[in-house]
């Protein structure tokens, strides 16, 4: 019994490749044993319900494995020869040609886009604390060895707790942080009242570019900008190229050599 029920299965499985259903293959494999029944008969021995059962047998039909006939007053349904399947892996055969041909034809483009990922500039926007805090938590899983960022210090920007309780988290993982920033009294100001950590540089910049109203910070092959507005929150574009990263961080090295060291000068908190 137990052999009975394995090579049944052994059937059910078979047949599933032709995209035969569970039942239809189970009752298909019945049938063959009892070439000619009736619907009575063959619901003594489905596993299923009779509402089920013509279901099964209109896709059988339909699938040319299942013939019917009338004898007399009733209706004897026919399992066809089981050659009938060659036909079956016939269509099968070139479906899979068909979508072998597909799959050919398709691979060289996305070999393309896999040569050319990380090559391609990619650009998200961030609007709204909840996205601002987003871009900020990428500049932390990313694991950069080092941050450069040109910050306008003593401006007033908004999600301040959000950027003080980035910066814990930042330095926490001992994240090395450089930031350049436009020399002024309210930027000295800020910097005078802000606690020291050992992961965190600051050097400001009187002659070089004009003074820009948004925060930029450079890792690992990104550029993060930062714009604030009066009464709205920030708005963060974050681009990961390496050619634009290795770009603004030769002009941030080259500031950086020239600025003045003010990581100790104005900290009152050291």
């Amino acid at each position: 019994m137990a052999k009975q029920i394995q090579k049944q299965d052994s059937v059910t499985r078979t047949l599933a490749v032709l995209d035969l259903n569970e039942n239809e293959a189970v009752l298909y494999g019945q049938m063959l044993s009892h070439p000619q029944s009736t619907v009575q008969e063959l619901g003594t021995r489905a596993p299923f319900p009779r509402t089920m059962l013509y279901y099964v047998l209109k896709q059988l039909m339909q699938r040319g494995l299942v013939s019917a006939r009338k004898e007399g007053w009733r209706t004897v349904y026919v399992a066809e020869n089981p050659e009938r399947l060659y036909d079956l892996l016939s269509r099968k055969e070139k479906e899979f040609e068909r979508e072998t041909a597909a799959i050919r034809e398709l691979v060289p483009h996305l070999k393309q886009r896999y040569r050319f990922a990380g090559k391609r500039p990619t650009v998200r926007t961030f609007e709204g604390l909840e996205e601002y805090q987003k871009a900020l938590e990428d500049s932390i899983v990313s694991k950069p060895k080092e941050i450069l960022a040109y910050e306008m210090l003593g401006a007033k920007k908004p999600a301040i707790q959000m950027r003080d309780a980035h910066e814990r988290r930042r330095v926490t993982r001992k994240i090395l942080k450089k930031v350049l920033f436009f020399e002024s009294r309210d930027a000295m100001r800020a910097l005078e009242s802000r606690r020291y950590d050992d992961f965190t540089q600051f050097r400001s910049i009187k002659d070089g570019p004009a003074p820009f109203g948004a925060d930029v910070t450079l890792y690992d092959g990104k550029l993060l900008y930062t714009s604030y507005y009066a009464g709205h929150e920030p708005t963060a574009v974050l681009i990961e190229d390496e050619a634009l990263y290795m770009m603004q961080k030769s002009l941030f090295d080259a500031l950086w050599k020239q600025g003045k060291d003010r990581t100790l000068s104005f900290n009152k908190n050291l």
